[in-house]
Parts: structure tokens; sequence; C-alpha cells
């Protein structure tokens, strides 16, 4: 297994919101009215992409305090 790990010291995200991040399309409240938008694709295709490896994707986060993603992935000789 190999794993690695992206953290940021962001604004966080809301316990609520967790389960939807790696929906196609979702964005956050805040990023709805951030002039800065995405489009919601960015974590689902890592997602899609952990998938077909048949790996893991993981968020800790907690509002004003950032995120941590970690992505394992199984490992073959």
């Amino acid at each position: 297994l190999v794993s690695f790990t992206v953290e940021d010291n962001g604004n966080g995200i809301e316990k609520a919101q967790i389960p939807y991040l790696f929906d196609r399309f979702y964005r956050g409240e805040r990023d709805r009215t951030n002039e800065h938008r995405s489009t919601g694709l960015g974590l689902a295709i890592v997602k899609s992409i952990v998938d077909a490896h048949d790996g893991s994707l993981s968020v800790e986060s907690a509002p004003g305090k950032g995120s941590t993603f970690t992505v394992s992935l199984p490992c073959t000789s």
C-alpha cells in the first residue's frame, strides 16, 4: 500500500459537507458565492482515478483549521 497526504491551512470544510465533496459538480456554500468559482469537478476526478486503481480517498477537516486529504493505492510488483 502506498499513501500520500495533501494538507492545507485554508478555511476548512464543515462536517455536513464532507459526504458530498467527491460528488460531481458539488460546490460548498462558500464556493457558490466566491468570485473564484469552481466547476466542482476536481475532487470527483481524483475520486474516479483512485477508484479505478482500487484505492481509497479520505478527508479530515474542520472549519477554520484546514483540510487533510489522504490517497492510498495498492502497491503491485
